[in-house]
Order: structure tokens, then C-alpha cells, then sequence
């Protein structure tokens, strides 16, 4: 079980391939936390059209919504302020039903790592992306350029993803 947070949802929706996230996951349904679809809602509401296709995702049924149980929010009072309510909400789920977190936040990996979550981010996802060979490395390449040009999110360095196992 896969649970996506927003900043890679938008991310993959910007650049209109979320398709690369069921396919390096090998999954036909995503999951997110309800302050993650919160997040999305309140994107929609403002106009921004990456939110639109991450709703039509939901109607599909291709993204689906869990909600935290009592334990999941005792968990997450454990958890820093300055993470986002997706965050949290996200993590103690994943915590409960030992689900994959994904999250581009080096914070939230931390705090993953921490308290025993599994979890991943962009650069490992681009990585696979290529190791499994969905995609070429030209390819992974260009996804990275569409990232950089349409979300404004910089890569310090593309050699973790590139690097030879």
C-alpha cells in the first residue's frame, strides 16, 4: 500500500505524468490521507488546474481517501507542529496499516526514519523510474527539466538518480 502526499501529487500533475507514479509503484489505486485530499480541495477552490486532474483521479477511484482513527491522532501529536497536517496524517497511517509514505520533504524523511516508517521521494522515484526501466534515462532526464521548468523546484544534483548501482 502507497501513500502519496501532495507535494508529489502536484508535482507529477504539473508535469502531466501521474501515470509514472501507478506505474513505478506497480499500483492501480494511490492513497492519501484526508488533510492530503483536504490540501487538493483547497487547490481546486483556488483555480489550479494540477488540482482539477488529482480530483478527476479520486472520481476515477485511482486515488483513494483514509481516514485517521483515534490512535492514528495520538500518533500524530507526537509529531512536530511544523510538519503539515497531511504530513502527519499521512505518517501515522502509514505507521498503523506499515504502508510506503511519499513525500519530497527531508523533514518528514526524517521523521519517517524515526519513528520506523517506510518512505521514499522524488529522486528515488525518478531513479526507479529508470532502473526499472519505464523510462530511458534521456527520458527521466526530461521528466526532470518538466519538473524544473513547470513546478520551479531546482535539483541540487541529478547524480543519486544517475549514479550506477
Amino acid at each position: 500500500m502507497v501513500f502519496v502526499d501532495t507535494d508529489i501529487l502536484s508535482i507529477f500533475s504539473k508535469i502531466q505524468r501521474l501515470p509514472l507514479l501507478f506505474a513505478v509503484f506497480e499500483q492501480d489505486i494511490l492513497n492519501i490521507a484526508t488533510a492530503v485530499e483536504n490540501e487538493i480541495a483547497v487547490g481546486v477552490s483556488k483555480g489550479f488546474p494540477f488540482a482539477n486532474a488529482l480530483m478527476e483521479l479520486q472520481t476515477q477511484k485511482r486515488l483513494q481517501t483514509h481516514h485517521p482513527t483515534t490512535a492514528d491522532e495520538e500518533f500524530m501529536l507526537s509529531l512536530p507542529d511544523t510538519l503539515g497536517a497531511g504530513e502527519r496524517e499521512s505518517m501515522a497511517i502509514c505507521k498503523r496499516l506499515t504502508a510506503l509514505f511519499v513525500s519530497n520533504e527531508r523533514r518528514v524523511m526524517h521523521h519517517c526514519q524515526a519513528n520506523g516508517i517506510r518512505c521514499t521521494n522524488l529522486d528515488e522515484i525518478l531513479r526507479a523510474l529508470w532502473e526499472l526501466k519505464i523510462l530511458t534515462e534521456s527520458d527521466v532526464r526530461q521528466v526532470i527539466t518538466e519538473i524544473e521548468t513547470k513546478d520551479s523546484l531546482k535539483f541540487r544534483s541529478t547524480a543519486t538518480i544517475f549514479e550506477s548501482a
